[in-house]
């Protein structure tokens, strides 16, 4: 192949990429509404993940059977599934979406649903131990979660005293407890009255071996326990 025609293979390439990135439309969007969601519908959540915009946009308006089967047209083909994820917490909110003023939100309409966008990546899935028995993806999102008096939460330590709450687990959990690094320590902790757990900002995620989810750091004052 001459030098030319790798020129011309280069541009062409560029420009269809520019096109399923630009021209095709991936959902009706809305931004900095000042309309809560509702997430009313209980079981899993599901999120819809944007690998180029870094954007994630979740709805419960969805069945586990339905969601298996789904798979994105060819026009959407950075996007990605989450799998279905199991919410801990007794009853959180999403105080906004990344961008926009408090009680604002984005949404978008695509497939017959309503999604609102409920983080901001930062990283993804980086590998904290040498056996990669945790993951850790870094974002931003504005979410408090609240736990009941009398119920156990699940606390995840790291080497340094970082501590990071149990959020949510796979639909299709592995096992019921992950594999630990070394240093790294989990233990239930039964509650003496309800907390509070703010997510504000830049958070850490932890995925564990058995697909659940710590996350944090948390803050030492909106956590008491026995």
């Amino acid at each position: 192949m001459t030098t030319t025609s790798k020129t011309i293979l280069f541009f062409a390439i560029i420009a269809i990429l520019h096109f399923s990135l630009t021209a095709c439309s991936h959902g009706d969007r809305k931004f900095c509404l000042s309309r809560p969601p509702s997430f009313k519908a209980k079981g899993a959540g599901y999120e819809l993940i944007n690998l180029v915009g870094r954007d994630v946009w979740a709805t419960r308006d969805w069945t586990p059977e339905v969601y298996a089967k789904f798979s994105f047209p060819v026009s959407w083909f950075f996007w990605r599934k989450n799998d279905p994820r199991i919410i801990l917490a007794d009853r959180g909110q999403f105080l906004k979406s990344p961008g926009c003023e408090d009680g604002h939100y984005n949404y978008m309409r695509a497939f017959g649903r309503e999604f609102v966008q409920v983080v901001k990546l930062i990283s993804i899935n980086n590998r904290i131990d040498e056996l990669g028995l945790i993951r850790k993806t870094e974002l931003e999102k504005y979410h408090t979660l609240h736990y009941s008096a009398g119920r156990t939460v699940s606390i995840l330590q790291s080497p340094h005293g970082e501590r990071f709450i149990g959020v949510s687990r796979s639909l299709e959990r592995s096992s019921d407890s992950p594999t630990l690094s070394k240093g790294w320590t989990l233990k239930e902790h039964l509650l003496k009255e309800e907390i509070q757990i703010e997510l504000l900002g830049k958070i850490s995620v932890l995925r564990m071996s058995n697909e659940d989810s710590y996350q944090g750091p948390i803050s030492q004052k909106n956590f008491k326990e026995n």
